[in-house]
């Protein structure tokens, strides 16, 4: 037994030496050093990296799925068998020392439940090597299916890399239209099924934006300088998508290393976790070994024990195997991951660069097609000139034509007419006049602008169908927007006012801010800003429209001399005309109304000096301050309302009895 226990005891010290020498080798290669930054590589380097990370990663698929299928043979499965067996064993324990108990042997009970102890340890221990089995089970799936993306997204790259650019749609446009020229067709580039099956790169700004075509400059044959500017437009454009592709391809497959690096840290913590668990397992046998022989235990359960020990130590090594293992694993999934992120920095610099010479490209492409390009211009000129200035000409040729007409028909209406005077006759047939002089330059005009617009190669069905469609829309449901616009238009023809009148529209008073044919703007004293349709004003009131007046009310009291009140007005309007402030704003001298009205306490008089606009306040604050102060020099008084009581008494000095006819007299005055 002491030989056994020996033996037993340097099995375990040994062990215990090449675990802690594992725990101190593990965390040196767990610590990522800082390495610099991968220098991208060339298409070569990159081709045969991939390839040999992908036979890498299709030869680790094949370990996970080794792993996950090991059967019996495989941890999850022995942890399994053990801690089933271990639990079974000890709720049978449980079961056997409650059943001492209940039937009086707490002697024995006692002794069993002493045993258990060991066995419960086991039991947490076989619980945590199950659980850890589990875990490493679900990671190991997990592994599996990002491997398998991985292994997708790194054939797609190499695919990539080791096929010639295809070329893309390039949608048929059309350079505007211009008031000057045609412009050129382009004829739609066929798009290969490759090209139809890679994924759409992103939209750029300097794509041309698709616009229908007349069918007869589509017809047109684009110039053998067109051609070849297109020809390399589009062999630049394939560049940019592969080269975008590449930058979305790296980023996917970034994204996705991610993913990997954290399964693998996963199961380097689980790996670590398990060590540490078949290490104390290792350690608790060990002492459950030592103890057995110290107290006799059986040969055979002695070796039995030291199989567990030993199993325990095979695993603990596995263990330190496997955490070693991901721990490189880990190393290399974060050397590619620099390697990557190098490869997509030059990836992004490449698709910018490829970007920037497919826009110069199409610009030249546009330039080429463009209808101001000289080549466009001269050929423009030659095939639709003539006709532009036939067009034109006839224009002209009706324009004089309505004009000599309209001669004759003004004679033919002022003869033919049979009531009112010569000269009403005369001023109606004007009005009719203009208004078919009016019409026919706008007939002629906008017929000759829509046979122009169609030599510049633009359809002009939509125009006119739309057009209708406006007018519809106007006669039904836009009827109070026509007022307002009509409205404005007179307002506008009729100069009823302008910006910066001061106008009353309504119970709306102010500053004309702004006036357009739908709606004016007044902002009032306070400072609101009020808009009023024009449809909706029915009267103005303009109070600045040429010039102004400043209005005076002025009140005086009933015993003053009203006739040398009204000269010391007169005198101080001259007089601030006359001041070099107000003598141009100022227009002429006071004109005195006289006595306007007698008040409660106050006789009014009334006058007024013609001003400039908007400076009628002005001259009103500034001459009424002038007011005050010579009235109080002069000793004009300015009443203020004011009320007199009179108290009427009877003969005797006593006040009227109750009843009496005469009650007391009470008279106000005050304005």
């Amino acid at each position: 037994m002491l030989r056994y226990a020996l033996v037993l005891l340097l099995m375990f010290g040994a062990d215990r030496a090449l675990a802690q020498e594992s725990d101190s080798k593990a965390p040196v290669n767990a610590i990522a050093e800082e390495t610099p930054a991968a220098a991208p590589q060339s298409d070569a380097q990159r081709i045969t990296r991939l390839q040999r990370t992908i036979a890498e990663n299709e030869k680790l698929l094949g370990d996970l799925q080794a792993k996950v299928d090991q059967g019996p043979a495989g941890e999850y499965a022995k942890a399994e068998a053990e801690f089933e067996k271990v639990d079974q064993e000890l709720t049978a324990g449980r079961h056997q020392a409650d059943e001492l108990t209940k039937a009086g042997k707490a002697d024995e009970a006692a002794t069993l439940r002493a045993q258990l102890v060991d066995l419960e340890q086991r039991w947490k221990l076989a619980k945590d090597r199950f659980d850890l089995a589990i875990e490493q089970r679900k990671t190991l799936r997990q592994q599996i299916a990002a491997l398998e993306q991985k292994l997708g997204q790194d054939r797609a790259a190499l695919e990539l890399l080791l096929s010639p650019p295809q070329p893309t749609t390039q949608p048929a446009t059309s350079a505007p239209v211009s008031p000057v020229v045609v412009p050129e067709s382009q004829a739609p580039a066929q798009q290969p099924a490759a090209a139809a099956e890679s994924p759409p790169a992103a939209p750029s700004a300097a794509e041309p934006v698709p616009v229908a075509t007349p069918a007869k400059a589509a017809a047109r044959p684009d110039s053998p300088e067109v051609v070849e500017a297109q020809r390399k437009a589009e062999a630049a454009e394939s560049e940019a998508l592969k080269a975008e592709q590449e930058s979305q391809s790296v980023t996917e497959r970034i994204e996705q290393l991610g993913t990997a690096i954290e399964l693998e840290r996963q199961q380097l913590k689980t790996a670590r976790k398990q060590a540490a668990n078949a290490q104390q397992t290792q350690q608790a046998l060990s002492e459950q070994a030592q103890r057995g022989a110290t107290e006799g235990m059986a040969l055979a359960e002695l070796r039995e024990l030291w199989g567990r020990v030993a199993e325990a130590g095979q695993r603990y090594r596995e263990a330190q195997a496997d955490v070693t293992e991901r721990v490189d694993r880990v190393g290399r999934l974060r050397d590619e991951l620099d390697q990557l992120r190098a490869d997509q920095l030059a990836a992004a610099q490449q698709a910018e660069r490829t970007r920037a010479v497919a826009e110069e490209a199409r610009a030249r492409v546009e330039w080429r097609k463009s209808p101001f390009h000289p080549q466009n211009l001269l050929r423009w000129l030659v095939e639709r000139g003539p006709r532009v200035a036939g067009i034109i000409l006839g224009m002209l040729v009706l324009l004089w034509l309505s004009r000599v007409l309209e001669k004759r028909l003004v004679r033919l209406l002022v003869g033919r007419a049979d009531h009112g005077s010569v000269r009403e006759r005369e001023n109606r047939a004007q009005t009719l006049v203009s208004v078919f002089r009016n019409a026919a330059t706008l007939v002629i005009t906008i017929g000759g602008v829509l046979m122009i617009v169609t030599e510049f190669g633009v359809n002009i069905v939509p125009l006119v169908g739309a057009a209708g469609v406006i007018g519809l829309a106007v006669a039904f449901g836009a009827q109070n927007l026509v007022r307002d616009y009509f409205a404005g238009f007179m307002i506008l023809l009729e100069n009823q006012y302008g910006i910066n009148d001061v106008v009353k529209v309504g119970e709306i008073g102010g500053l004309v801010e702004r006036v357009t044919l739908r709606v004016t703007v007044l902002r009032g004293l306070d400072g609101t800003l009020h808009f009023v349709p024009n449809g909706q004003i029915t009267t103005v009131s303009n109070m600045t429209h040429g010039w102004s007046r400043a209005l005076f009310d002025i009140g005086v009291a009933y015993k003053e001399d009203v006739d040398r009140v009204m000269d010391v007005l007169m005198d101080l309007g001259k007089q601030m005309r006359t001041e070099p402030e107000f003598k141009y704003l100022i227009l002429d001298d006071p004109e005195m109304l006289g006595v306007d009205s007698f008040g409660d306490s106050a006789v009014v008089i009334k006058f007024f000096i013609k001003t400039r606009p908007l400076q009628q306040w002005t001259v009103k604050r500034a001459l009424l301050r002038r007011i005050k102060k010579k009235f109080d020099e002069l000793g004009i008084e300015i009443p203020f309302p004011h009320r007199t009581v009179f108290q009427h008494t009877t003969q005797g000095g006593s006040p009227p009895a109750e009843g009496d006819d005469n009650p007391s007299l009470e008279r106000e005055r005050g304005e």
